[in-house]
């Protein structure tokens, strides 16, 4: 191990007693469950959500003509479950929310599994689809507080400009949606986390929480570099509807993403190398060329997050989470350095624990 991942170890956890705890409805799975439990996996996804899947070995009561699990009480569509992972006696909660599926699986000489699927808690406000909605002279983060407080979240929201008059959420469309389109047009990063839900400014310029070496930390890393679809420059054509007949610009050029890496060219300025691309957007609703300006910088940003872009497995690191930072080492100079996280899946079975990632970054 680096010397950082040593310290973790040393410190909170021991990479050899890999384990997960289950609460259902405030009640801890007692020992007899939590030994039937094939597989506990929990993925999170940066513009999805959490979501986790309990894999079951379960057992048919001829005399009760009954499962023992897949019966149970417990395991009902709507309970309320928190899933910790970890080592020894440090584990951290990875998902609290609520159970939305179950899936038998009956095979004639096989013993049953069930399988019990479910989301986090912005699960049944946020994520179901609603009418339409319009939310007039409010701010994005106005709008962002709103909605958690409505979904008893708790909101962490920075606070956005105030660009136009009304914004409205379209019939059928999921708050969580709603929330999204926001967010991207102002360059802001969405997320859930327990029952906190974030509507925030991006972190992948914040500090490393590890650092992890291939061969040593890293049993696999596959990443992708490409220049397709970068741009030099972004710039937004829009219009006031009060004075339809002034146009609106705002431009973003080479340079102008956030600055995740210090010290190295953005994917703007690697594609500006190569020679000039130049994206327009038109026919687009703003009111001031600064809200202009914050759409074309966001576009810029979405282009360049593509420049590398990788998926890799290590061991089990609870901490690795989505919209926090690694560095990963011994890649090579072009593929060594800090990504950010955008997804991963937690998995504890009979081979231990493994952390799957998938990770971005804008400069090289």
């Amino acid at each position: 191990m680096n010397l950082v991942l040593e310290k973790l170890s040393l410190g909170t956890l021991n990479f050899y007693a890999p384990r997960f705890e289950v609460e259902i409805e405030n009640q801890k799975l007692t020992a007899n469950i939590s030994k039937a439990i094939l597989n506990v996996k929990v993925n999170e996804k940066i513009d999805e959500g959490v979501s986790f899947e309990l894999t079951i070995h379960d057992d048919f009561d001829f005399t009760k003509q009954k499962f023992k699990w897949l019966d149970h009480p417990l395991f009902s569509i709507g309970n309320k479950i928190t899933i910790k992972m970890g080592y020894g006696s440090n584990l951290f909660p990875m998902v609290m929310g609520n159970i939305t599926s179950l899936e038998p699986s009956f095979f004639t000489g096989e013993t049953p599994t069930l399988t019990v699927g479910g989301q986090d808690l912005s699960y049944d406000y946020i994520k179901r689809t609603s009418p339409e909605r319009t939310f007039v002279d409010k701010t994005y983060s106005d709008i962002a507080r709103t909605i958690a407080s409505e979904a008893g979240l708790l909101p962490v929201v920075d606070d956005t400009g105030k660009f136009l008059r009304s914004m409205r959420k379209n019939n059928n469309e999921t708050y969580y949606a709603f929330l999204e389109r926001l967010a991207k047009e102002v360059d802001y990063e969405f997320k859930m986390d327990g029952q906190t839900m974030y509507f925030i400014k991006p972190e992948d310029d914040k500090k490393e929480i590890l650092i992890l070496e291939l061969g040593k930390d890293i049993i696999s890393f596959r990443p992708t570099l490409r220049t397709t679809g970068l741009y030099t420059e972004v710039e937004v054509r829009g219009h006031n509807p009060r004075d339809p007949t002034k146009p609106i610009i705002g431009k973003a050029t080479a340079g102008d993403e956030r600055n995740q890496e210090p010290g190295k060219k953005t994917g703007s300025q690697v594609a500006k190398e190569l020679g000039t691309f130049k994206k327009v957007i038109s026919n687009v609703i703003v009111n001031s060329e600064a809200h202009a300006n914050s759409i074309a910088k966001a576009e810029l940003n979405k282009a360049s997050d593509t420049l590398v872009e990788g998926d890799g497995e290590c061991i089990g690191i609870p901490q690795i989470r989505t919209g926090t930072t690694i560095r990963l080492e011994k890649m090579g100079t072009r593929f060594s350095g800090k990504y950010y996280i955008k997804e991963t899946t937690h998995t504890i079975n009979e081979s231990g624990y493994r952390t799957n990632f998938s990770v971005k970054r804008n400069a090289l």
